[in-house]
């Protein structure tokens, strides 16, 4: 069992990828992982909780982050307190880096003097054959 201070610090890194991870598009892996983390309460105890991140997601634009952070943090370290076996979701939550790129490919093709091919699937965008 992780002690107390141990928890507190991360609930709080955990908190602080939470919030950061709600503006991004690679929000769905952040809120999988807290969907996880929230099992742990049970049922309604989850989707309370789902109820109230994507309430805050909605509205991250106009919060104040850091606010919001501290508000994520007590009630990660509840839950973990309440349920000692969700320490190890917790820990998953907090190694998540905010600035970690988001999930995808990104090809760039620079003072190439042919005719660039990409090939995959539901590929957008265009190609800007202009020097610079």
């Amino acid at each position: 069992m992780l002690e107390q201070a141990q928890l507190v610090g991360l609930a709080g890194a955990a908190a602080a990828a939470l919030v950061a991870e709600m503006a991004k598009v690679s929000w769905t892996s952040m809120r999988s992982m807290a969907d996880r983390f929230f099992r742990h309460g049970g049922q309604e105890q989850k989707d309370h909780q789902l109820e109230r991140l994507d309430a805050d997601r909605a509205q991250v634009s106009t919060l104040d982050h850091a606010a919001l952070q501290e508000k994520w943090s007590r009630r990660l370290l509840t839950l973990v307190e309440d349920f000692p076996e969700a320490a190890e979701d917790l820990e998953a939550m907090a190694r998540r880096k905010p600035e970690e790129p988001q999930a995808g490919v990104n090809q760039t093709a620079e003072h190439n003097t042919g005719p660039v091919i990409q090939i995959g699937r539901d590929n957008s965008g265009g190609i800007n054959t202009e020097r610079k």
